[in-house]
């Protein structure tokens, strides 16, 4: 089982499946970059993770190469802003 399947939280989740980081490790790492911050991935709401979009970057930069950070990120700036 997964740290999303546990935390149960489906923005959380929909920001696991934007970072395009492995199902395996994704789900800590984004937890963790949200932990840096203050905010909790259980109840996490947009505005949370429009704060958080500078620790998810950092986060990404370890696993992937800049330009595929560029356009996760963008997936991940459009779930804070969506409605």
């Amino acid at each position: 089982m997964t740290l999303a399947a546990i935390l149960g939280n489906s923005l959380f989740d929909a920001v696991v499946e934007a970072s395009g980081l492995a199902s395996v490790f994704g789900p800590a790492v984004i937890a963790r970059a949200l932990n840096r911050v203050g905010v909790n991935s259980r109840t996490m709401t947009r505005q949370d993770l429009a704060k958080a979009l500078p620790a998810l970057e950092q986060a990404l930069l370890i696993y992937l190469p800049r330009p595929e950070v560029r356009s996760r990120l963008s997936a991940i700036e459009q779930l804070a802003a969506a409605r």
